[in-house]
């Protein structure tokens, strides 16, 4: 049920649109089954959402550990690699990402799943990035300082990716081939980086 729900939800971008028979019958099981598992729609909901945001943070400490990118010390690089992971994520579950925006304008708890998946993300890459940025500037530069710059900079992709999720298509659509190398360059040029 899980798996089909979240192919549902990947579709249609909206819990309101999607049915508890939809996903049964798509699961192959009984609404009796739905309802041994999951008390309502929203709480189905809930358990579809942190399994995605799971399986997003194991890929995130996958690439980190096995993508050579993330093992460079050029800011530029990793910069790059950061903004290539949160492009592929959004892309990855844009209808989840929808549907828990709407959810959060009536359920303002909706998004915070959402967003501590984000901060332990950002634990993960933001003192790499910091690390290259202040190898790059000199060691007199506080890394308190880079790290309030990479943080901004990154909230600002962020934000661009969520609107790009409301929005979609528009100017910078999730779909688009430049979506990637036009944060890639926002992102780098946030951070006094030249371009690639």
């Amino acid at each position: 049920m899980l798996e089909a729900g979240r192919e549902l939800i990947e579709a249609s971008g909206n819990l309101d649109d999607l049915s508890i028979n939809e996903i049964v019958e798509r699961a192959g099981t009984s609404i009796g089954a739905f309802y041994r598992r999951f008390e309502n729609k929203d709480v189905f909901f809930e358990v579809v959402q942190e399994r995605v945001l799971t399986e997003n943070l194991g890929f995130v400490r996958e690439e980190l550990a096995t993508h050579a990118a993330w093992r460079s010390t050029d800011a530029g690089v990793l910069a790059d690699a950061a903004i290539g992971l949160y492009v592929l994520a959004f892309r990855r579950n844009r209808g989840l990402y929808h549907a828990s925006l709407l959810r959060s304008s009536q359920r303002k708890d909706s998004w915070d799943a959402i967003r501590e998946s984000s901060d332990e993300v950002l634990r993960l890459i933001v003192p790499r990035i910091v690390g290259a940025l202040r190898e790059a500037r000199g060691r007199a530069v506080k890394a308190s300082m880079l790290d309030f710059e990479v943080r901004a900079a990154l909230q600002l992709m962020i934000g661009l990716l969520v609107n790009s999720v409301l929005h979609d298509p528009g100017p910078l659509s999730l779909t688009s081939r430049r979506l990637g190398p036009y944060l890639q360059m926002q992102f780098r040029r946030c951070l006094g980086l030249p371009d690639a």
